[in-house]
This record gives C-alpha cells, structure tokens and sequence, in this order.
C-alpha cells in the first residue's frame, strides 16, 4: 500500500508530534515527499488537521489527485 500523511503543523510542537506519528506509523508526511503523491492511493490524516492551513491545502491536493481519504483515529 502507497500512502502518505498529513495532520497538523502550524507550530513546532505540532509538526514534531506529526513527525513522531510518521515515524510510529512508518508513513512518509506528504509535505516532505510530494513526488510521492503521484504513486500513492491513500492520504492518512491525524486528528486536528482541519484547524491547520497546511493540513486543509495536502488535502485538497489529495482530493485532486483522486486519493483515498482515511481519518485516523484520534
């Protein structure tokens, strides 16, 4: 399976706490691999990604790209 991750990372703690899940779940973040978007089938998002700009534009951008959506649990 080809996914990516996206979640909140307005603030340091945040994108430290997202890259921590990256890294539990083994999910590269979509923001760092963009060339990944081309060969992935589904975007993952963390929980708090709808209060985030940069969550909100990964996902629009996965939603163009015909991705599957999945929230994760929080």
């Amino acid at each position: 399976m080809n996914a990516v991750l996206t979640g909140p990372r307005s603030t340091t703690e945040q994108a430290g706490d997202l890259a921590e899940l990256a890294g539990l779940l083994g999910l590269p973040l979509l923001h760092r691999y963009e060339d990944r978007l081309l060969n992935s089938s589904t975007l993952y998002r963390a929980a708090g990604w709808e209060s985030c700009p940069l969550a909100l534009a990964d996902v629009d951008v996965a939603e163009c790209y015909g991705l599957t959506i999945t929230d994760l649990p929080a």
